[in-house]
């Protein structure tokens, strides 16, 4: 069973405070441009459905600053986090991969508030199609890392088996990291190409196996290392 290491070590915020900042400056900025541009009667579309048309609208309030608040609570969030969790100092080693976690989702929200307040001063980008594709391009750089990091209570494929076992989380990350990665590839492709209604079938289905297939290999790894007879390779 791994050691529970509560030491002072932590993960340096200064690369995530950064990638914040210029992430809730570029949201600020085009909210203020979003409020010169539109009329204060205006109703923004602030969700989307499968078919790619809005289906929910808000006034420019709501619609203009609910989301850089969130990307702001996120960011405190993620500083915070590291502090409260055991296993610091495993923490600080996968320091890299909690990084992207935070700037990826930061410029994931920055995507889709940008795309949807063009759109509200009289673009056409398509939402749901810009979406697909970041949240491919998030996939893939976390699928890229997750090989890295050590058990956390903050990143990673957290199961029991994983947080009771360095080998589960070693090999259940690196088939993680494989999935994400591939999975991040796929819709980077599709994202454009396919019609919206087949887009949402393979997104969930992608998503359904890069996160079943991990825990439930997780869990046999587990088992061969308690005795079972799985060879589950080095």
């Amino acid at each position: 069973m791994t050691e529970n290491i509560t030491d002072d070590r932590t993960v340096n915020p200064r690369p995530g405070l950064i990638g914040s900042a210029v992430a809730l400056l570029v949201s600020a900025g085009v909210s203020i441009w979003g409020w010169i541009q539109i009329p204060d009667d205006a109703l923004l579309p602030v969700h989307w459905g499968p078919s790619g048309e809005a289906d929910r609208f808000a006034g420019k309030i709501e619609a203009l600053g609910l989301l850089p608040l969130i990307m702001l609570g996120l960011c405190v969030m993620f500083v915070v986090l590291p502090r409260l969790l055991p296993r610091r100092r495993h923490m600080a080693s996968s320091a890299h991969t909690y990084t992207a976690a935070w700037i990826g989702s930061l410029a994931l929200l920055t995507g889709i508030h940008t795309v949807s307040i063009v759109n509200a001063t009289g673009g056409e980008l398509p939402v749901v199609r810009f979406v697909i594709a970041g949240v491919g391009a998030l996939f893939l750089v976390l699928g890229n890392y997750l090989p890295k990091t050590r058990s956390n209570w903050a990143v990673g494929v957290r199961t029991p088996w994983t947080m009771q076992s360095e080998r589960s989380w070693r090999l259940t990350h690196r088939l993680a990291g494989r999935l994400f990665a591939g999975l991040g590839v796929v819709l980077l492709v599709i994202a454009f190409l396919l019609p919206l209604p087949a887009l949402f079938p393979v997104v969930l289905v992608g998503a359904a196996v890069a996160s079943l297939v991990p825990l439930t290999y997780s869990w046999w790894v587990w088992r061969a290392e308690q005795g079972g007879s799985a060879d589950t390779g080095r």
